[in-house]
């Protein structure tokens, strides 16, 4: 049996690239103003997040490099969601999509918060 490391990651979006080539969400993608907004593609996480963990929900979304990637854990249950993410400057276009794919919420990225759907 092996011990697995808690990894520690922020609530954000990230770039995902490689490095040594391994896939794995390496750098944050800040944006002023606009929106991000997830689709359906992405995975659950529940507990704590590990190196293995992100690597195989990187690797269940099939996910490429420069895709940005969404990170967000609702404290209340444990459970983090990472997801494809898009960003939109329109507010309206980003509640749409994301009522489309069934989200919880968007990121208004000017304000530094969620807009619950």
């Amino acid at each position: 049996m092996t011990i697995q490391q808690i990894t520690p990651l922020e609530d954000g979006t990230y770039l995902a690239s490689t490095k040594d080539g391994k896939l794995n969400l390496w750098h944050t993608v800040d944006k002023p103003k606009g929106y991000w907004v997830s689709d359906d593609s992405g995975v659950t996480i529940e507990g704590y997040l590990t190196r293995e963990g992100i690597k195989d929900a990187l690797d269940l979304m099939e996910v490429q490099p420069y895709e940005n990637i969404g990170v967000w854990t609702d404290t209340e249950t444990n459970i983090t969601y990472i997801d494809r993410s898009y960003h939109f400057y329109r507010k309206e276009t980003a509640i749409d999509f994301g009522n489309l794919y069934n989200q919880i919420a968007i990121w208004d990225c000017a304000n530094k918060e969620e807009i619950r759907l």
